[in-house]
Parts: C-alpha cells; sequence; structure tokens
C-alpha cells in the first residue's frame, strides 16, 4: 500500500468513528428530550391530580373513576420515564446500584449514594446502539 492509500484509510476511520459517535449523542438527546416531555405530562397530571382532590374534599362530587383513570396514567408514565432513564445510563455506562436504585459512573466500586459495592454486569458494560437506535426513532414517532 501506498502513503497515499494508507492516509485515505485511517481518514475513512477516522470519520466513520467520528460517526458513530455522533450517533451516539444525538440518540442520547432524543432520550432526553422524550424524558422531558414525559415528566412534563407527569406533572401535570400531578396537579390535575391534587386539584381533582382538592374537589373531592370540599365538594359533594365523586370523583373517584376520575382519580383512578389519573393514578393508572401516572403509573404509565412513570413506568415509561424509567425505562428512558435506564437506556440512557446503559448509553452512558452507567452501573445501577442494585440496593438503592442509584446511577453510578462507570468503574465505581461503592454507590455515590449509599456505599454498597457495586456490580459490574455484562449487560451494564456494554451498550446496544441498534437497541437505543430504535427506542430514540419509537420516542419520536409516539406524541408523549
Amino acid at each position: 500500500m501506498s502513503i497515499m492509500e494508507d492516509v485515505l484509510m485511517n481518514a475513512k476511520t477516522a470519520v466513520d468513528t467520528v460517526g458513530k459517535k455522533a450517533g451516539k449523542v444525538i440518540d442520547k438527546s432524543k432520550l432526553r428530550l422524550a424524558a422531558l416531555d414525559i415528566r412534563t405530562e407527569l406533572s401535570k397530571k400531578y396537579r390535575l391530580l391534587g386539584r381533582i382532590c382538592y374537589e373531592t374534599k370540599t365538594t359533594d362530587k365523586n370523583y373517584d373513576k376520575n382519580i383512578e383513570k389519573l393514578v393508572e396514567s401516572i403509573t404509565e408514565l412513570k413506568d415509561e420515564l424509567a425505562r428512558i432513564n435506564e437506556l440512557i445510563a446503559k448509553a452512558e455506562n452507567k452501573v445501577k446500584c442494585t440496593e438503592c436504585g442509584t446511577y453510578n459512573v462507570h468503574g465505581a466500586v461503592f454507590c455515590s449514594k449509599c456505599g454498597v459495592k457495586l456490580k459490574h454486569d455484562a449487560e451494564n458494560e456494554d451498550y446496544s446502539q441498534d437497541e437505543l437506535l430504535d427506542f430514540a426513532e419509537d420516542i419520536t414517532d409516539e406524541d408523549v
């Protein structure tokens, strides 16, 4: 191989690497935006739940069905937010504490919140770009 071919090969490898890293940043950004949308929706639903509880206590009206639907909706949103946060943590190579659920930086030996020794799974060490990309695309298609 000539020097020129080596330079082109190295340049192509560098461009591929930069492209992959840029894709990861974009995917994480989509996930963060989806998480923000869900937190905003949760905040609205909590306020509505508070208003309904107030009305229930100050009037003779029964809002049990409304409260039940709202609680169910909040639970679903919280589950979805937890799933998104899990994917963001995987993308950032963070390790979740089995004791308290706090996400810790890659390579940490002990949890930064509760001090328990962390278990490093192979699952936590590797992050599936395909899984993150598929989920990020689903998020942008959904109406959160």
